[in-house]
């Protein structure tokens, strides 16, 4: 699920948020008021955000005196407040009286936020993040830059795997932040930004936290909906059964693998990440067959000539199955997938014990792999 567009902006400020059970607003409601100084001439809106557009909800003129007031009494949820068409802060609106001091002669939409203890935990988690990891962050950025400047792809590379580091790092300090914030419209922000597949367990049980106690939220709901799906793969469930047919015709069912480690990995000839992380694959079906690991790739070409093709130009010389079906083949619907290229790694036994594995992240969960038996 996306929302960068929004989220981005509820990342930078986060307001009226409250840790104790919602309740309806609805039967108190609550002030959204403040002061512009240096305003333009046009109304102020008060739009509520959805999964598609901002629909307009309240519309005030400012007074003489450079104030503003809402009633809200609507359902917690997010929201935005648009000045003169010039300007806009995005809010979430639950249950406390939000006061907000506009500058409107900045385009920028510089703001002071009052009543908000949310808002403060959110901006004191940016410089959170920022004071511990930011110099790592700038500096890796600049050693990849120079790397690929200088045309050095193993200096690029190692400083991508560095970045993938960091950003593990930067995910598990925002889980320490949520469990100490708690279920909230805030977290849910921060929550959205987490890899679904490394946090599953927190996430899922993050969303059903949520959804009880914002049942009317558009965007809590498609997260519970996204895990809920996810569940089908998650690490450490058994991976569902695969029968396609193999290019020769043969049924060759997934569970048939049962006593290897398995790279289930849904590809195309069509697909250019998939072809170039071939190779990748490669070396470690290379490395590692001989202990008891195999690939069983699902195709989603639509056709066997091209399907034959990359197999041939990629020299895929392990179990290839597919119906030709695109995104509509059976084993496609049933993992759920939406774009490719996508894996997941299989132990023995048939449980998921990884996904998504991209050059030498392979190998790596291999090695772990083989170094326990």
């Amino acid at each position: 699920m996306k929302y960068s567009a929004i989220f981005i902006l509820l990342l930078l400020v986060v307001l009226g948020c409250s840790n104790s059970n919602s309740e309806d607003v609805s039967d108190k409601g609550i002030r959204v008021y403040g002061t512009v100084d240096n305003p333009k001439e046009g109304l102020i809106l008060l739009k509520a955000i959805t999964k598609s557009s901002f629909e307009t909800i309240d519309t005030v003129e400012l007074n003489n005196d450079k104030t503003f007031s809402f009633n809200f009494t609507g359902d917690p949820g997010f929201y935005r407040l648009e000045f003169f068409g010039a300007q806009a802060v995005t809010l979430i609106l639950d249950e406390s009286d939000i006061e907000l001091n506009v500058d409107g002669s900045d385009p920028r939409g510089k703001f002071e936020v009052i009543g908000s203890p949310e808002y403060d935990q959110i901006i004191d988690f940016n410089k959170n993040q920022q004071q511990t990891f930011g110099s790592r962050e700038t500096e890796i950025n600049q050693r990849y830059s120079a790397a690929k400047g200088a045309g050095n792809e193993a200096g690029a590379s190692q400083a991508q795997a560095d970045y993938m580091e960091l950003l593990k790092e930067k995910e598990l300090s925002a889980i320490e932040t949520i469990k100490i914030i708690g279920s909230n419209l805030a977290t849910f922000q921060l929550i959205s930004n987490l890899d679904k597949d490394r946090h599953f367990k927190f996430v899922d049980s993050m969303a059903v936290e949520l959804n009880k106690k914002y049942p009317k939220i558009v965007f809590i709901q498609d997260l519970v909906a996204q895990m809920e799906k996810a569940r089908t793969t998650a690490v450490g469930v058994e991976a569902p059964e695969i029968a396609l047919p193999t290019p020769e015709g043969n049924i060759l069912k997934l569970s048939e693998l049962r006593g290897q480690v398995v790279l289930v990995d849904f590809w195309a000839q069509w697909c250019k990440p998939c072809r170039m992380e071939n190779p990748n694959v490669v070396a470690a079906y290379n490395r590692f067959k001989d202990k008891g690991f195999t690939v069983y790739g699902v195709s989603l070409d639509r056709t066997k000539e091209k399907w034959m093709q990359a197999i041939e130009e990629d020299g895929l010389t392990w179990h290839h199955v597919s119906d030709l079906k695109y995104f509509n083949s059976v084993a496609a619907q049933t993992y759920g997938i939406t774009g490719i290229p996508f894996s997941i790694l299989v132990d023995r036994n048939g449980i998921i014990i990884a996904k998504n594995l991209r050059g030498a992240a392979l190998e790596k969960e291999l090695e772990k792999a083989f170094a326990t038996e």
